[in-house]
C-alpha cells in the first residue's frame, strides 16, 4: 500500500448516495448484538489491505471529498474541515502501520453491522467484500439495501450486480466507486483479493 495523493481519490472514499429506489427506506435494526448467520469474526488482514487500496492511504490530515477532516485509510477525524482542533498524533501525521491499526478499529463497526444484517453463512472473502461496502456506504445502507434482502433470501449471484448500484454521488457516477464496487463483486463471487 502506498501513500495516496488526495487528488487521486476520485470520490472512492466518499459515501455514495443510495439507489433511488432504496433512498430513505427505514429498515429496523435486527435485535441483539450477535451475528445472525455464521460469519467470520472480523475483517481479515487481506480485507484491510483491500479496503486501503480503494480508500487510499493519506498519512497526513486532509479534507475528504465531502470536506470532512480525515487521515489514514478514510478515518473520519471529525465532521467539517481540518481546523487545528485535531488530536496531536494526527497533526504530526501517522505511519502506514498506524493507519492500518486505525482502519482495523474503524472496520469493527462495519463487521458487526454485516454480522447483524446477513443471515446467510459467509466465507471470509464474502464477509470482507461486504465489510468493504459497509465501511464505505454505512450500516444503514446495508440494512436498507436490496442486496441484503436478496442475499438473505439465498440469492448470492445477485450480490455483484447489487453492489454496482451504489456508485453515484448526486447524479454523478464516480469512477473510484465503480472500480471499488466491481472489485467487491469479484471478491464476493470469486474469492480473490484483486
Amino acid at each position: 500500500m502506498s501513500e495516496t495523493d488526495v487528488e487521486e481519490l476520485e470520490g472512492s472514499n466518499a459515501r455514495p448516495d443510495p439507489p433511488e429506489d432504496e433512498a430513505g427506506r427505514d429498515v429496523p435494526e435486527p435485535d441483539g448484538d450477535e451475528a445472525r448467520g455464521p460469519a467470520p469474526a472480523g475483517l481479515s488482514p487481506q480485507g484491510a489491505n483491500f479496503i486501503a487500496r480503494y480508500e487510499g492511504c493519506v498519512l497526513h490530515l486532509y479534507n475528504d471529498p465531502t470536506n470532512n477532516a480525515t487521515i489514514g485509510v478514510g478515518h473520519l477525524v471529525h465532521v467539517g474541515p481540518v481546523n487545528g482542533t485535531e488530536p496531536a498524533e494526527f497533526k504530526r501525521g501517522i505511519t502506514r502501520r498506524r493507519a492500518l491499526e486505525v482502519l482495523a478499529e474503524d472496520a469493527k463497526q462495519a463487521s458487526v453491522a454485516v454480522r447483524r444484517a446477513i443471515t446467510q453463512p459467509l466465507k471470509q472473502t464474502e464477509f470482507d467484500a461486504l465489510v468493504s461496502f459497509t465501511f464505505n456506504c454505512g450500516a444503514g445502507s446495508l440494512r436498507s439495501s436490496t442486496l441484503r434482502r436478496k442475499l438473505n433470501a439465498g440469492n448470492r449471484a445477485a450480490v455483484p450486480a447489487e453492489l454496482m448500484r451504489w456508485v453515484y454521488s448526486g447524479s454523478k457516477k464516480l469512477p473510484g466507486l465503480m472500480r471499488r464496487r466491481q472489485a467487491e463483486g469479484l471478491l464476493f463471487a470469486n474469492g480473490k483479493y484483486e
